[in-house]
């Protein structure tokens, strides 16, 4: 999944939602590029459940597509 997350603007932000994420899905892999604020998520939980996690870090995500 691919995720918008606009108030991501450093890479201490890209490590918290990492963080959020693997905390959810420890083999979850992620690309993250800061420039574009995008995050791609490849995990086996729903999107939701991603949203969620990086919501509840503070950020505010959306599904791109």
């Amino acid at each position: 999944m691919e995720l918008e997350i606009p108030d991501m603007s450093c890479g201490g932000c890209a490590n918290a939602i990492a963080r959020a994420v693997t905390g959810l899905d420890p083999a979850a892999k992620l690309d993250v590029d800061v420039a574009v604020k995008i995050v791609k998520v490849a995990s086996t939980l729903p999107p939701q459940s991603v949203i969620e996690a990086i919501e509840a870090a503070g950020f505010h995500p959306s599904l791109k597509g």
